[in-house]
């Protein structure tokens, strides 16, 4: 399949899978993450609050443990192009050994930093997955036209090439 044609499929293809991929990011929000596949724990904080946050664990870290992050028993969640787009273009809060590590300490209270942690989460996963809109069957003609001037555009330069290295060939009669 040449690049054209495979531009034209992967992307302005719509199968039922990528329809239901746009449908979670327009719909999915962060309350519906499954939190108990989360280490969540909660520490001392350094955010607003004054001597609360001196007394109280506020601080919530949102974790995952290495190599789980992506993998389809704990992400099961993600909907496959996602978690594709995912893998090929890596969000903020990855490890380095493919774990998972959210912070959060801008509340005084512990469950509002839980929930602003899994909400961006969910903010950054949406902000990596892209899904380009429909394309109009004009498009598609314009760029099969494309695809047959440049082959026609190859074909004159490869003759063009060779005529010219032709008539370097010395001739001799004899």
């Amino acid at each position: 399949m040449n690049r054209f044609k495979f531009f034209i499929h992967r992307f302005y293809c719509d199968t039922p899978e990528i329809t239901q991929s746009k449908e979670w990011l327009q719909t999915f929000n962060s309350s519906q993450i499954p939190r108990h596949l989360f280490n969540i724990s909660y520490s001392r904080s350094s955010g607003p609050g004054g001597q609360k946050v001196n007394k109280t664990s506020s601080k919530a870290t949102v974790a995952l443990k290495e190599g789980q992050w992506l993998q389809n028993s704990t992400c099961y969640w993600i909907p496959t192009p996602i978690r594709q787009q995912l893998c090929e273009r890596p969000i903020r809060y990855e490890t380095k050994s493919k774990g998972l590590l959210i912070q959060c300490d801008t509340s005084r209270s512990r469950d509002q930093n839980t929930e602003e942690c899994f909400a961006r989460l969910l903010e950054e996963i949406k902000s990596k997955a892209y899904f380009p809109g429909e394309v109009k069957e004009e498009d598609k003609a314009k760029w099969v036209q494309l695809e047959a001037d440049f082959k026609e555009r190859k074909k004159f330069h490869k003759k063009k090439q060779s005529d010219k290295k032709r008539n370097r060939i010395k001739k001799f009669d004899l």
